[in-house]
């Protein structure tokens, strides 16, 4: 049984994906390179390639075809060294791109609507894609078998994993099957499920037969964050390439991950031969050890004679040994959040304009309005320098809940009859929430509903969705009223394109939506920015509404979408809404630096120690240059932890740090000058 898994923090790909003899011959391979590229690397987990894009494999097969440049099984060669170094084996098998199996089996191939091959299209990749619907599916099995039972690996990786639009035989006849009618050119609703759920059986058949050779096997496959819940449960650990840069896809996995010792892979931060900085390395490694992944890199540092470029392991060398400096600290921890950010597979699939995209793969990273909203509130709650994390909508019944100050609703579009009815517990006892935009307006179909699901909640009854300015970059902008607002720009603050008309039941408007002068269209607006705001209406634009013990933000625009979209006094009021709902934040950062200056905290529940992790980006914005910078003051509240005992620094060097008493609500603690990464540990009794 291997669990190294669990404990293998710095983790790397020689990213080599080898088109025949003679474009590249590997005749100069060498374990005992590898072995001094390993070291120098300081690595403890190898992705290492069995089966690559090509559809070649780098071991003796019986099924494929192995790459003919190989003397040696390349895989057998290795494994001593890896052993050896008591490195993770995770074996790298890719299943929908593959350029030999289509050659061998014209018959395999992912079709076209007119019956044509399909394949990879771009400026370099043009692989072939087989479809496992055919006699592909046995191929890949067995080659799975060939692997776990011939290597033993510690685990497998599937890369390209998913299932893509295609129109052959089996397919087709196994949609009609399914839906009753033929599988349409035209794609419509049916079809995203049809394939989610084909690439899932498959799923379910590759875990089953290595299992059944070795149970005690691990499998992951690329990008799981974002694949539904059903299939993340299915995996026994998490491995994603970064969406939405190092730091927030880090903690998106981190949360939608729980037990699963997530692993984050950066493919950004080196281009072998044109090297950035090596603080770039430092610092993407620390972003994601300290949002709890596991680091991985991958590279094309092979030559294509197989010797390496070891002007890559150098560098990786020097961002893994600072992680190893404090891996002590990233296990075995609790994130600590005061905010919930609410992830709902559900509302992913509801208001997708953009269709089916043919490639599973990209159909994965395509994300959703859900995602991208989810997004804008994971910036401007990492803006506003409180705690907060994750929390797929199936974690959240009333205990989850009422552990967090108040939980965000980011286009969640539809909302079950169980999750509304926690939520009204939850803010009946005194809880807060803050939604925005469409939350609540859809059923499970994806149809509009007559009336918010959440309406008593909200306070406010659905009138209609306003789209007369729909073709402006500013769609409406707010009047905000009273006191709620005081230090905000003393401006009109521009919205979405479109917005909710709702009328006020219950609760309180604080905000009004304020008509632009006109609707931009071909004749009637010729300007270089966006119509100004004309017009105050009526309607309402944020609300605040009282239930219970608790209370309701609602935005009836687009909020945390705006985020993403360079609409910039949206923090200000988002902060706004923070200041006014959370008024004893279990730990809050103040720095100088908001916008370079992150941070995220842990609780060691069995040590009874906070693990605060503290990093700054200039060397990312900058490319390289890494000037120190304070790293301001850390409160904590008496409240959450009411006896502080000592507060160190612990990375990169050890100094005591003093604890001061900020009178009877928190603690201060004034935090060192740093420059791209600082570990400080917390003990409480």
């Amino acid at each position: 049984m291997s669990n190294l898994y669990k404990k293998t923090f710095r983790g790397y790909l020689i990213d080599h994906h080898s088109p025949d003899h003679p474009i590249v011959t590997l005749d100069k391979l060498d374990p005992e390179e590898y072995r001094r590229f390993f070291k120098e690397a300081n690595i403890n987990n190898l992705m290492l390639y069995c089966k690559d894009h090509w559809g070649v494999t780098y071991y003796d097969t019986k099924v494929g075809k192995r790459h003919p440049g190989l003397k040696q099984d390349w895989i057998a060669s290795l494994l001593p060294v890896l052993r050896e170094m008591n490195i993770e084996f995770n074996a790298y098998y890719c299943l929908e791109y593959d350029s030999y199996a289509p050659v061998l089996h014209p018959e395999w191939s992912t079709r076209k609507p007119d019956g044509t091959p399909l394949h990879l299209t771009g400026r370099i990749p043009k692989w072939g894609m087989p479809c496992y619907e055919t006699g592909y599916r046995q191929y890949v099995l067995e080659q799975l078998r060939e692997i776990v039972s011939g290597y033993s690996p510690d685990s497998i990786f599937l890369d390209i994993f998913g299932k893509s639009l295609c129109y052959c035989d089996s397919c087709k006849a196994k949609f009609k099957n399914i839906y009753g009618y033929d599988l349409p050119e035209d794609p419509g609703s049916d079809i995203n499920v049809f394939l989610d759920n084909c690439a899932k059986e498959m799923l379910s058949d590759i875990i089953e037969t290595v299992k059944s050779i070795d149970p005690d096997i691990k499998v992951t496959i690329n990008f799981a964050a974002l694949y539904p819940k059903n299939v993340r449960d299915i995996l026994d650990y998490q491995f994603t390439e970064p969406w939405a840069g190092n730091w927030l896809s880090a903690a998106y996995s981190r949360d939608t991950a729980k037990g699963q010792y997530p692993q984050l892979g950066p493919g950004d931060v080196s281009e072998v031969y044109n090297y950035q900085h090596e603080n770039i390395y430092i610092l993407a490694a620390a972003q994601i050890a300290a949002q709890g992944c596991r680091v991985f890199m991958y590279s094309g540092s092979q030559h294509v004679d197989g010797t390496l470029e070891h002007e890559e392991a150098a560098r990786i060398g020097a961002a893994y040994r600072e992680v190893e400096r404090f891996e002590e600290y990233l296990d075995d921890r609790e994130v600590i959040a005061d905010i919930g950010i609410i992830q709902s597979d559900a509302s992913s699939l509801l208001r997708n304009s953009t269709g089916v995209v043919v490639n599973a793969i990209e159909r994965s990273k395509q994300g959703s309005e859900h995602r991208s909203a989810l997004l804008g509130a994971m910036k401007l709650c990492d803006a506003s320098k409180l705690t907060w994390c994750i929390i797929p909508e199936q974690e959240l019944d009333l205990k989850t809940a009422e552990g967090f100050k108040l939980l965000i609703f980011p286009g969640v579009f539809h909302i079950t009859d169980d999750l509304r009815s926690v939520l009204e517990s939850y803010v009946s006892k005194g809880g807060i929430i803050t939604a925005s935009d469409e939350s609540g307006s859809y059923d499970s179909s994806g149809f509009v509903l007559e009336n918010f699901s959440t309406a008593v909640l909200y306070g406010c009854d659905f009138i209609e969705k306003e789209l007369r300015f729909k073709n402006n970059p500013w769609g409406s902008y707010l009047q905000l009223k009273s006191d709620y607002w005081t230090g905000s720009p003393d401006t009109y603050p521009p919205v979405s394109e479109t917005h909710q008309r709702i009328k006020a039941v219950t609760c309180d408007t604080l905000a009004h939506f304020v008509e632009p002068a006109t609707a931009v269209t071909d004749d009637n607006w010729v300007n270089w920015w966006s119509p100004p705001p004309s017009k105050v209406t009526i309607d309402p634009a944020i609300t605040l509404n009282h239930y219970g013990k608790g209370k309701v933000i609602f935005a009836a625009f687009d909020m945390f979408r705006m985020q993403n979209k360079g609409f910039n006094l949206i923090k200000d009021i988002f902060s706004k809404i923070l200041n006014n709902s959370i008024k004893a934040p279990s730990i809050e950062l103040e720095t100088e630096y908001p916008g370079t200056v992150n941070y995220v905290c842990y609780d060691r529940k069995v040590k009874k120690e906070i693990v605060v992790h503290q990093l700054c980006d200039l060397a990312e914005k900058t490319g390289g240059d890494a000037p120190y910078v304070s790293g301001g003051m850390l409160r904590i509240s008496k409240a959450y932890k009411n006896s502080l005992l000592s507060a160190r620094l612990v990375y990169p060097e050890v100094i005591a740090l003093d604890i001061c008493s900020g009178g009877e609500e928190c603690y201060h603690i004034k935090l060192p000058d740093f420059n791209i990464h600082q570990v400080i540990s917390i003990k409480y009794s």
